[in-house]
């Protein structure tokens, strides 16, 4: 099994965000790996055990939107794990202002594809699928359609492990005052 939850470091960039914030339970949720729910919906108890796919697209740079090619001859199933890994965390430190700022973000054409494939979750190993007002908006869309975004996963152990299927086992913390739950994810490598 191999953990692609990201381990904190207490003396983290991202715990002085927290520190300055008004409501820090609720905030607290968005630190590390979690899942974005700002309808506060449940997710789906069987989304507990997919399938992941590992899609490199480490070549982006971060201005560049990723799209659709990125799953050109990739099989993307209903109930999937599609799993971005941009390597950004190998350049910027969680917490900095490039990584939550200006991080690799989807292309919303490739978003709409991934929510009309019907998958479960949407993983990055960055800040969100989107950058500033449109993260929201985007996590929102995914929710709506019962996707969920997983944010700032660690990747860097997953060299040579890209575009495979693997089992993945995802674990969330229900908690009706957050918008982020905090996620520990397995994958059976």
């Amino acid at each position: 099994m191999l953990d692609i939850t990201m381990k904190l470091k207490k003396d983290n960039k991202v715990f002085e965000w927290l520190d300055s914030t008004d409501n820090k339970l609720a905030k607290q949720g968005h630190i590390g790996t979690h899942i974005d729910v700002y309808k506060k919906t449940d997710v789906p108890l069987e989304y507990f055990k997919t399938k992941a796919i590992i899609i490199d697209c480490s070549n982006y740079d971060l201005d560049e939107a990723i799209g659709m090619e990125i799953t050109k001859n990739i099989d993307i199933q209903k109930n999937d794990f599609v799993i971005f890994r941009s390597n950004i965390q190998e350049q910027y430190e969680y917490g900095s202002d490039i990584y939550i700022n200006n991080h690799h973000q989807l292309s919303f054409e490739l978003i709409d594809y991934l929510i009309s494939k019907e998958i479960a979750f949407i993983g990055v190993d960055f800040a969100g699928i989107r950058r500033g007002k449109e993260h929201v908006k985007a996590d929102i869309k995914a929710e709506e359609n019962k996707v969920y975004i997983i944010e700032n996963l660690d990747l860097k152990a997953l060299d040579g492990k890209i575009n495979n299927k693997v089992d993945a086992y995802t674990l969330w913390i229900e908690n009706p005052f957050c918008t982020g739950l905090s996620t520990r994810i397995l994958l059976d490598i």
